[in-house]
């Protein structure tokens, strides 16, 4: 907990740094300005620093695309914020809305067969850092070599800096933080890491071909040991354990497991962290309604996280279940089915919409058994 503190304090300090940096050029630019031209100037910044902070998220996830496709990797979703483009089980290219908490973009291919409990990894991981770092070297030539006024030498830094920051924040193998330079490390260190990133890549191939969590080979939900908890890619699949049980309906065999891993000392990442107690949430609601554990599960973390994500099926699905059997209020938890509806015609997993209406369905049933 402590290392990840840490690191996550690093990763804040390097991105302050690189805006600071980009404060401080514009000042240097545009200060002695006249003040007529002073909001002309502000615009110039943002709009400027803006463009370059999008065209180093996507060509970042480019990397990813054209490094693995070099090792063998196959294509299957490219997401820039909120759009994703994604191949479908019929082999076609549809556009969706997908957001994830705490990530700008990514990019999801899934490997070649194993050989000899190996993959490619280095290169599909690598990638990304290496178009960032390959765009401030190139715009460090232009700066140097082209001749220009001060908005085109200030866009000229702003993809310098804002791809040096990006490459380090992204590169750096920060204990416990899940980035591609961590990435790297622990599948260099670890044969169970390597298996479980196979795993977690070919288990979204098989989300988007409409298959359940529930519905996976058996073999891929093995528990890692406490060791193996420690290491950012095997946790991972202890999540998939506990997914498991929830998908299968053992809501109190989930949640039991959920406690477990919440109170122990691992590397799960914040985003699975807080999924996993959403799960624990729900599972609560729908069984004992016990109001100190309900409240023990919706920290601030939890609420915060659930309003940054207040569109993700499994958080709506759970403020239904809030509203309906802890809150009594049946407007309110309609409007939750209204944000359901709404979200599911754009989602790019139908699966998981299938095993949340179950789960709604649920929370309905109990609400009328109980009344």
């Amino acid at each position: 907990m402590k290392k990840a503190k840490i690191s996550s304090a690093i990763l804040f300090l390097i991105n302050m740094l690189g805006f600071c940096f980009i404060g401080y050029f514009s000042g240097y630019f545009f200060g002695e300005d006249d003040t007529g031209k002073f909001l002309i100037d502000v615009g110039f910044v943002f709009i400027a620093a803006g463009f370059a902070m999008l065209a180093h998220i996507i060509l970042h996830e480019t990397g990813h695309l054209i490094f693995g496709l070099m090792t063998g990797y196959k294509f299957n979703s490219f997401r820039v914020f909120n759009l994703m483009w994604q191949k479908d089980s019929d082999g076609k290219i549809r556009r969706y809305k997908f957001s994830l908490a705490g990530t700008a973009g990514q990019c999801i291919m899934s490997p070649p067969e194993m050989k000899d409990s190996k993959i490619p990894f280095f290169w599909y991981n690598i990638g990304g850092v290496l178009m960032n770092l390959f765009l401030s070297v190139l715009f460090t030539v232009i700066y140097f070599i082209f001749k220009g006024n001060s908005y085109f030498h200030f866009v000229c830094l702003s993809f310098i800096i804002l791809g040096l920051s990006m490459g380090l924040a992204n590169g750096l193998p920060l204990p416990e933080i899940t980035n591609d330079g961590r990435n790297i490390v622990e599948l260099s260190k670890s044969e169970k890491a390597v298996k479980a990133f196979y795993i977690q890549m070919q288990a979204i191939v098989m989300i988007q071909n409409g298959i359940r969590i529930k519905d996976f080979p058996e073999e891929w939900f093995e528990m890692p040991t406490d060791e193996e908890l420690k290491n950012v890619i095997c946790c991972v699949m202890a999540v998939f354990v506990c997914d498991k049980l929830f998908d299968e309906g053992k809501y109190s065999e989930a949640q039991s497991t959920i406690d477990m891993l919440l109170n122990k000392e691992t590397a799960v990442d914040n985003i699975h962290k807080q999924l996993l107690k959403v799960n624990a949430l729900f599972c609560e609601l729908t069984g004992e309604k016990n109001k100190s554990k309900i409240e023990n599960y919706l920290d601030d973390d939890l609420q915060n996280f659930m309003k940054a994500m207040q569109d993700y099926p499994s958080i709506i699905r759970t403020q239904y279940a809030y509203e309906m059997l802890y809150n009594n209020d049946i407007q309110a938890a309609q409007k939750q089915v209204d944000l359901f509806e709404k979200v599911a015609l754009k989602y790019p997993y139908k699966s998981e919409i299938k095993a949340e209406r179950k789960c709604i369905a649920l929370a309905a049933q109990i609400f009328a058994g109980r009344g």
